[in-house]
């Protein structure tokens, strides 16, 4: 049976084809995925909430919805954050899919950061029923396992593709419950083109990084 995602958010999520890395992990590993995505670069949830287009996209059937704030959104506005999350939830919850909130990472210059988002992504998902990919938490985890991981693009704030690629593998422990260690390191687009391709000893580092801290979560 396919499963239907939805992301929701900006440039953290459309940067690499997130999406399209997610649904050829779940291919590999058997699973049925269809993904879509309605995301424009630089926007909050707040932003979403009075989109006509997500708006338009939440009154179709789906079986997960992925909200991403604007990365300092939570720790500037935490109100506003939490407000727009429960503004959305409640248009989900009423078309019974399940609401997954996208814990991005912190800054490359402003480490210290990721302790603040994630106590913020987790008390809103706690307080709107939702659940937490803590992206974020495993772009830490590896990185405190291999500093030299090229994550960061040069504007210390957007991921490369291998950024992506371990917010992918974090995607795909949090929705099957399943570890990504042993899945492709070399992902391809619908017409044929390279999404990314990660020697194979960096590929289950982050693979390993993502299921350990999606245990702990």
């Amino acid at each position: 049976m396919t499963q239907r995602i939805l992301f929701i958010g900006n440039s953290y999520t459309y940067c690499n084809e997130l999406p399209t890395m997610l649904a050829q992990l779940a291919a590999a590993g058997g699973k049925d995925v269809e993904v879509h995505q309605v995301t424009t670069g630089g926007v909050t949830l707040e932003w979403h909430v009075q989109n006509e287009a997500t708006l338009a996209a939440l009154t179709e059937p789906w079986d997960i919805v992925v909200l991403q704030e604007h990365s300092i959104r939570p720790i500037q506005d935490t109100p506003k954050m939490a407000m727009a999350a429960a503004a959305l939830q409640a248009i989900i919850a009423s078309t019974g899919a399940q609401t997954v909130l996208f814990m991005t990472w912190a800054r490359q210059h402003f480490p210290e950061m990721q302790a603040g988002l994630a106590r913020v992504y987790n008390a809103v998902a706690q307080d709107i029923g939702a659940r937490v990919a803590p992206v974020g938490l495993a772009w830490e985890a590896a990185l405190a396992a291999d500093p030299s991981l090229a994550l960061y693009t040069e504007d210390k704030s957007h991921p490369t593709p291998l950024g992506s690629y371990l917010a992918a593998c974090v995607f795909y422990a949090t929705f099957f419950g399943e570890s990504p260690v042993g899945l492709p390191a070399k992902l391809m687009t619908a017409g044929g083109e390279v999404l990314v391709a990660i020697p194979e000893a960096q590929a289950r580092l982050v693979q390993s990084a993502a299921w350990e801290v999606c245990l702990k979560s």
